[in-house]
């Protein structure tokens, strides 16, 4: 039983204790994966995204605050990486292809609803397809959101209602 505490694992990874950094990736990484995933919609990209998440943040550890927990401020970083990403790429739509090419690769059953809000997420602005995927997809509170896009909890909760808005919108109009 490890009873080490959030602070431990930190002030080891501080010290360059490659088994805390293992630790802290193994807590950490799977949410980070998906989320890089949601938000590329390409398993390399958000490999590669998820890659330069930990290396940045074992190398800037000394940065951590303390003021939030050690996820968020992963959470954080991965969110800054990714919204770089997409910038550079220009990327706003997700390409069918790499949508089906995910399909054969990921064993989850797919419904036409499911790809219906998938294509409609894509063609969210990047910043807020963030919000929505940190509220909806990891259930984070507003509180949580705030610190990682480094706003106040108010503009979360408009944000949030603007990239609601939008994808009903567009869902509604692939309806008609």
């Amino acid at each position: 039983m490890n009873s080490k505490t959030e602070q431990d694992i930190v002030e080891e990874c501080r010290q360059g204790n490659r088994q805390a950094q293992r630790e802290l990736f193994e807590l950490t990484s799977d949410r980070i994966f998906r989320l890089l995933l949601r938000m590329t919609g390409n398993k390399d990209d958000a490999s590669d995204l998820s890659q330069e998440t930990y290396l940045k943040g074992f190398t800037q550890i000394a940065k951590f605050d303390g003021r939030s927990s050690i996820a968020t401020w992963f959470y954080r970083i991965a969110v800054n990486e990714a919204l770089q990403f997409l910038r550079r790429a220009k990327t706003k739509r997700l390409k069918l292809e790499s949508l089906t090419e995910d399909q054969k690769t990921c064993p989850v059953d797919t419904t036409a609803i499911q790809l219906d809000v998938h294509n409609a997420l894509a063609q969210v602005d990047s910043s807020d397809r963030a919000i929505l995927l940190l509220r909806y997809q990891d259930g984070l509170d507003y509180r949580t959101i705030a610190e990682i896009i480094d706003c106040a909890e108010g503009t979360v909760a408009s944000r949030l209602s603007r990239a609601r808005d939008r994808l009903r919108t567009i869902l509604q109009e692939s309806y008609d």
